[in-house]
């Protein structure tokens, strides 16, 4: 108990913090959150992207399995939430809502603190590794499905190739093979401009909230997109571990990472690229007060593994 009162004190308090003070923002100065969004896409993430990339410090073999893991569980998430979406007639916004919020989770500013308290300094090194993947993963496969809310295939895949992203990924993943350092001043500044990225992120949800028609984003497709992130990622995430054959705490920090609430860089395809904005902004606010109460069951069950 005493350490889910400090992961709230010290994750869950700036979280809320920075949320309220964009629904303030929002109701008295309305201002273009597509700006907002431009930013965060386009200069922010950007220089953290090469910043957390170029300077990881990966274990090889760590990082081919939680690479594998990563593939893997991301492919079988879209599939699921694919097949889920025609089940249940979603229209194509609400889809393309559906499968970033399933497929993408709160790995980072969220995920990597709890592990720090649930799994020590060795669940948090495994944890960091699976961040970079997942910062690279958001930022090309997230432009793709959220892009395809508006626009074909083909345009989709135009917008993510002009997308300044994939070649900020390419060149961090190149110092980092390479070992290339970055000179000081570089790399300070590149962290400078990519730590803003989560606040400016934060306070774009909670702009996005006050938006938010909630009377009528009460509907089937936000309580079953919900059910997918709190049920259906878990499932898939535990039958990954199981066809990779993975155990001990690589498996167990894997699980609940995965298992983690919606990522809030869903809000920032959204709004950039139009869709069901409305359906990912409480997806993620509800996962996230959710996360408080189902999160320390599946940290219980991760030590099955």
């Amino acid at each position: 108990m005493n350490g889910y009162l400090s992961l709230f004190g010290t994750v869950s308090v700036p979280i809320l913090l920075a949320c309220f003070l964009g629904y303030v923002y929002q109701k008295y100065k309305s201002p273009d959150s597509k700006v907002l969004a431009d930013i965060s896409l386009f200069v922010l993430s950007p220089c953290l992207i090469v910043s957390a990339v170029s300077g990881s410090d990966l274990n090889n073999s760590a990082f081919a399995h939680i690479a594998l893991f990563t593939v893997l569980q991301t492919i079988l998430c879209w599939v699921a939430s694919i097949g889920v979406g025609r089940l249940f007639r979603f229209d194509i916004p609400s889809s393309r809502a559906m499968e970033l919020t399933t497929i993408f989770a709160n790995s980072n500013n969220y995920g990597l603190p709890l592990l720090l308290l649930a799994f020590g300094n060795a669940g948090f090194a495994i944890g960091v590794t699976n961040v970079v993947l997942h910062i690279v993963l958001v930022n090309t496969l997230g432009l793709y499905i959220a892009s395809r809310s508006s626009f074909s295939p083909k345009q989709a895949a135009v917008k993510m190739v002009r997308n300044p992203l994939i070649y900020a990924a390419a060149v961090g993943l190149i110092l980092y093979l390479f070992q290339i350092p970055l000179p000081t001043s570089i790399k300070d500044g590149l962290s400078l401009i990519g730590g803003a990225y989560a606040a400016i992120v934060l306070l774009l949800l909670g702009m996005q909230l006050k938006k938010t028609n909630w009377r009528s984003s009460m509907r089937r497709e936000l309580w079953i997109s919900i059910a997918m992130r709190i049920v259906g990622v878990p499932a898939l995430s535990f039958l990954t571990i199981q066809l990779l054959g993975l155990h001990g705490l690589e498996a167990s920090v894997l699980f609940v990472q995965s298992s983690m609430p919606s990522a809030i860089n869903s809000v920032v395809l959204m709004e950039k690229y139009g869709g069901d904005k409305e359906l990912v902004s409480v997806n993620v606010a509800m996962t996230t007060a959710a996360s408080f109460l189902y999160l320390p069951v599946l940290i219980y069950w991760s030590g099955w593994f």
